[in-house]
């Protein structure tokens, strides 16, 4: 499996929002994981543990920190392993978004294709949706490209309609070659469950590692769950950093790619990662 196969496989696959957490076997590893890093496998007892907090604890006294949580899942008859992002976010009626957003939602009308629009700025992207959505984002140096911000929004296309969380999405390149995604969701009193995110993988690809790093705390005040996906080619290892949070009841994801032909080690990708998050407001 080449890197652009992997790449493929990850974008189509996406864990259902609706799958409910359970005890799991966490992912096997190989070789010996970095001391200051939890395994997916190691993850899990802490996980277990944590399980009562959900609803008691946690949401009174975290409401804005997040848990990763690995899994193990059986999906169309194939076992499939990863991690989950839990979080308590606040929920935005539709009514709170702008009224442009409301009429373009409405008048979508597309067959096959969920509701989206395109901006060429964050400050468009962000006035689209209007002055009642908290909504901060990255101001990173040594940035020389980024695409359109796209806004766009998660419903039944052929259920009840009803939005369950609006994403907005943004791809930037930095002056060492490297790229990185931003996501940012807004959800409504309509999405279901406490798994906000999460990762998935065919459980038998053995030349694939996940480790969770350690805890992040943000410039903002916020603090960051950071993941290390890994894959192992022939021609060398990628390394991809996913760094979560949650700032005012949003969640926030970061994600860096560190292909193949990287400039930086993996140490090097954490602390630029670490960069990316504390430039957010």
């Amino acid at each position: 499996m080449n890197e652009k196969i992997y790449r493929q496989a990850m974008e189509n696959f996406t864990p259902a929002p609706t799958l409910r957490e359970r005890t799991a076997r966490a992912v096997e590893e190989a070789g010996t994981p970095r001391p200051r890093t939890r395994p997916l496998r190691a993850a899990l007892l802490a996980a277990c543990l944590c399980l009562a907090l959900v609803g008691t604890a946690f949401a009174a006294t975290a409401v804005y920190r997040l848990a990763v949580r690995p899994y193990e899942e059986e999906h169309w008859g194939d076992a499939f392993t990863g991690y989950h992002i839990y979080g308590r976010p606040i929920a935005h009626a539709l009514e709170e978004f702008t009224q442009e957003f409301q009429d373009d939602f409405a008048a979508w009308d597309h067959p096959s294709i969920l509701f989206n629009q395109k901006f060429d700025t964050w400050e468009q992207a962000k006035a689209y949706l209007g002055d009642s959505i908290p909504l901060v984002w990255h101001s990173m140096d040594g940035v020389i490209f980024t695409n359109e911000y796209r806004v766009s929004a998660k419903y039944e296309m052929y259920g009840d309609g009803k939005i369950t969380y609006v994403n907005i999405y943004n791809a930037a390149k930095l002056s060492n070659g490297l790229t990185y995604t931003t996501d940012a969701y807004i959800y409504t009193p309509d999405y279901s469950g406490d798994i906000l995110s999460g990762r998935g993988w065919p459980l038998d690809w053995d030349n694939f590692q996940a480790e969770i790093l350690d805890r992040y705390p943000m410039a903002n005040g916020c603090v960051a769950e950071v993941v290390m996906q890994s894959v192992d080619y022939e021609e060398g290892a990628a390394h991809d950093l996913i760094g979560s949070f949650m700032k005012d009841g949003v969640l926030y994801e970061v994600d860096l790619y560190g292909h193949i032909q990287s400039p930086l080690d993996e140490a090097g990708l954490e602390t630029l990662l670490h960069q990316i998050l504390d430039s957010f407001e």
